[in-house]
């Protein structure tokens, strides 16, 4: 492999298994990482397979440009960004804002568009800009969540494997809409229409001040990828408080307090901190991996380009 293994402070290990992978280039390269794809295509993607995680880093990204090539260079179809709950900027074809709000805010673990039917498979984040202070991304390894969660609390897991989870969310008021905040679409915007008889068809319960209560699910919580089990349900929601959002087993009953506070624990033990450099690319497996975002600083401009 054209490339230097590195470990980063951050990174944890399961094993033998680094989680982040870091990939450097080498001292004789011109840190070309299109090139490199090309060519090391295969060995990357067995790599993304074992580790769930790869960190790019040193290489020569300075361009949404450079980065929509690197993403191109996997040969992976482009995943649309869908309707949901937080808007998107659109810099070009397949590369989008991470997300709209603003640096200040936590964004909450979760695994892109696990509420949809069809989840983008990989996720490429580029450091397009540098937060000053704070804003690093957060990673976990959903199976080992899920490995943690049936060990610590073994009959939640089995009861929400058996009837499935409820998960339900409040969407931003009409003068929110677009706005920084994390939640940031109307139940408007975020359904494609303002036709309430057409809202009602989905689970939804119109609130005041414009608001809805939006409900997701059956869902199972419990994905299989090949040899690896994920929890895919986020069950704190995605914001830093759970005022927004509620979960429930699909026969109406809640989801434990208790619950909340060891998969919060579960999820602070296991994670791994991204300490963000410009240019820095990071793939990952979205089935197997969830994300979260530290507060920090403005400016912060981190993109995204997503694969089916």
């Amino acid at each position: 492999m054209e490339f230097i293994e590195r470990r980063v402070v951050e990174e944890q290990l399961f094993g033998e298994v680094a989680f982040p992978k870091t990939l450097l280039p080498t001292a004789g390269s011109d840190g070309d990482l299109v090139k490199l794809v090309l060519t090391e295509g295969e060995t990357l993607l067995t790599a993304l397979g074992r580790h769930s995680a790869l960190l790019f880093r040193g290489f020569q990204v300075n361009s949404i440009d450079d980065f929509e090539r690197i993403v191109e260079a996997f040969a992976c179809d482009a995943h649309p960004a869908a309707q949901g709950v937080s808007a998107r900027a659109k810099f070009s074809d397949r590369v989008y804002s991470s997300n709209f709000s603003a640096p200040e805010y936590l964004i909450n673990f979760h695994h892109e568009m696990s509420l949809r039917t069809n989840m983008p498979s990989k996720i490429f984040f580029y450091c397009s800009e540098l937060s000053p202070e704070g804003g690093e991304t957060l990673l976990v390894s959903s199976d080992v969540v899920l490995q943690r969660m049936e060990q610590r609390m073994p009959k939640f897991v089995a009861k929400a494997a058996e009837l499935y989870l409820l998960f339900s969310m409040k969407t931003a008021r009409d003068e929110e809409a677009d706005s920084s905040i994390v939640i940031n679409k109307s139940w408007k915007s975020a359904l494609g229409t303002d036709d309430e008889a057409k809202a009602a068809k989905r689970s939804i319960r119109f609130l005041e001040e414009g608001r809805a209560e939006i409900t997701y699910g059956p869902l199972n919580p419990i994905g299989v990828f090949g040899e690896k089990r994920a929890w895919l349900v986020p069950l704190l929601g995605f914001e830093e408080t759970m005022e927004n959002v509620s979960n429930k087993f699909s026969d109406g009953s809640a989801v434990p307090e208790e619950v909340l506070g060891i998969y919060k624990e579960i999820l602070e033990e296991n994670c791994v901190d991204i300490k963000w450099k410009k240019g820095d690319v990071l793939l990952f497996d979205n089935l197997i991996v969830q994300h979260a975002r530290r507060p920090g600083k403005p400016p912060r401009r981190i993109l995204v380009s997503m694969c089916k």
